[in-house]
């Protein structure tokens, strides 16, 4: 699992490279798109395979925090 940062990084690099962060989907498509796949699994919920688009949006409102 990764680490919050790491995550956080990981949608700055989307973000940086035009992707609609308010779309996970279009994120998740960028992220396999650049082969990234274990990086997909980070924001799905653990044991799980339903994505968790609260946290998702939690970590978004505070990279646009910062």
């Amino acid at each position: 699992m990764a680490t919050k940062q790491e995550m956080l990084s990981k949608l700055r690099e989307a973000e940086r490279a035009g992707i609609d962060l308010s779309s996970p989907k279009a994120v998740v498509t960028h992220m396999l798109a650049q082969g990234d796949k274990e990086a997909v699994l980070w924001f799905y919920k653990k044991g799980s395979v339903e994505f968790d688009f609260d946290y998702y949006r939690k970590l978004v409102a505070e990279l646009k925090a910062n």
